[in-house]
């Protein structure tokens, strides 16, 4: 399968930017469930990993979104234990790996989600390095900037091509004002993107489990 999509996040440069407030309303549907492995290839280490999935998770449930986390051992052989927690289905069930930093991309380069041609993808890389640097410069927790990185990644998978905004969490680039956003959990989809997202998974999806960090 050819994968034709890299993501940039991060940009540090000033700049203005419109203020984007949490305008969007759960929606009444059932909530749909969207399983996530995930896999600290960095070393995030439990607490902060576990912090950055719950701001994850916060700011998908405006869109009626509850994400399931399963946090997976690094060592293959322990990962093949783990059985279908291991495999990847689009869209219900997608992979983010977190790596200390890219090799070849650019170093402010947060995270890359991988499409194919049609659009889809089930899985998506952060790197924590530039996290930390982000963390540095602005002040703010690394979880905070971490959860925030993982929702744009799975945003992108579950959004498909071409899914960079003007505003929001689904800027190309971030810069400050987006970060102090963040920080006031402030940096979110817009209610288009919360509808599209839905879109993508089936309606007699039966999973309606509560959000959890497994």
């Amino acid at each position: 399968m050819k994968f034709t999509t890299k993501v940039q996040l991060l940009s540090l440069e000033l700049g203005l930017l419109l203020p984007v407030t949490a305008t969007a309303q759960p929606m009444q549907a059932t909530p749909v469930v969207l399983r996530v492995s995930l896999f600290d290839d960095a070393g995030v280490g439990a607490t902060t990993l576990r912090e950055a999935a719950r701001e994850a998770s916060r700011i998908f449930l405006p869109a009626n979104i509850d994400v399931i986390w399963l946090q997976l051992p690094q060592d293959s052989l322990a990962q093949t234990a783990f059985g279908r927690c291991s495999e990847a289905s689009f869209p219900a069930h997608l992979h983010l790996r977190i790596l200390l930093r890219s090799h070849g991309a650019n170093k402010s380069v947060v995270g890359m989600s991988f499409l194919s041609a049609e659009g889809k993808g089930c899985y998506a890389d952060l790197f924590y390095e530039p996290v930390l640097e982000m963390q540095r410069e602005n002040h703010i927790g690394a979880a905070i900037i971490l959860g925030h990185a993982m929702a744009h990644e799975l945003g992108h998978l579950l959004l498909g091509s071409n899914s960079h905004s003007r505003y929001g969490l689904m800027r190309a680039q971030w810069n400050r004002d987006d970060l102090a956003q963040a920080a006031r959990a402030n940096l979110l989809f817009s209610p288009e993107e919360s509808t599209r997202m839905r879109s993508r998974f089936t309606r007699d999806d039966p999973r309606t489990e509560t959000a959890q960090m497994e």
